[in-house]
């Protein structure tokens, strides 16, 4: 696997989604917290819980940004060293969101790979969502709170915890 892809529609204007894709504290909300600015060659940090092999930053550049329709920035923590690309698409039903995160190299970024892949449902299913409808007004009946790391994604830090292990 070098990479993946995410695609989901969301019942708002493209200007509504690409604010939650850029402001730096909407960002928090939905993805980590950050220093994020949408300007072109920004270098900036997500920050996170540490893990096997993870320090807990991420470490990016803004590498394209056309707004209001495309931005990309690499994507460095860990063992990997990738590209995430955002694009945003009208739709009869709103916005559709194209992300996709590719670069991957070698058998730990692909254990990065699935995990992030796994926990993208949660992100893009739930967390952007729930941004998007509180800029609209709308009320959710239930807060899902912060992404949790369900069962098949600890197996597979688990997994990488074994090969980060060394040799007696």
């Amino acid at each position: 696997m070098s990479g993946f892809k995410v695609e989901r529609v969301y019942p708002h204007p493209r200007d509504r989604v690409w604010r939650a894709i850029t402001d730096p504290k909407l960002l928090g909300r939905w993805l980590m917290p950050n220093d994020f600015a949408p300007e072109l060659g920004h270098q900036f940090t997500f920050r996170t819980d540490p893990g096997p092999g993870f320090d807990g930053i991420v470490n990016c550049v803004v590498t394209e940004l056309n707004a209001p329709d495309s931005i990309a920035f690499s994507w460095k923590g860990g063992p990997i060293d990738t590209l995430v690309r955002i694009e945003l698409h009208d739709h009869e039903r709103g916005t559709r969101l194209v992300m996709s995160q590719t670069g991957f190299q070698g058998p730990k970024a692909w254990l990065v790979a699935r995990i992030l892949q796994i926990g993208c449902k949660t992100i893009y299913g739930k967390r952007l969502p729930a941004v998007l409808d509180d800029l609209a007004g709308i009320t959710r009946t239930r807060d899902d709170g912060p992404a949790c790391m369900k069962t098949s994604q600890r197996t597979l830090v688990r997994m990488l915890s074994f090969l980060e292990r060394k040799p007696k």
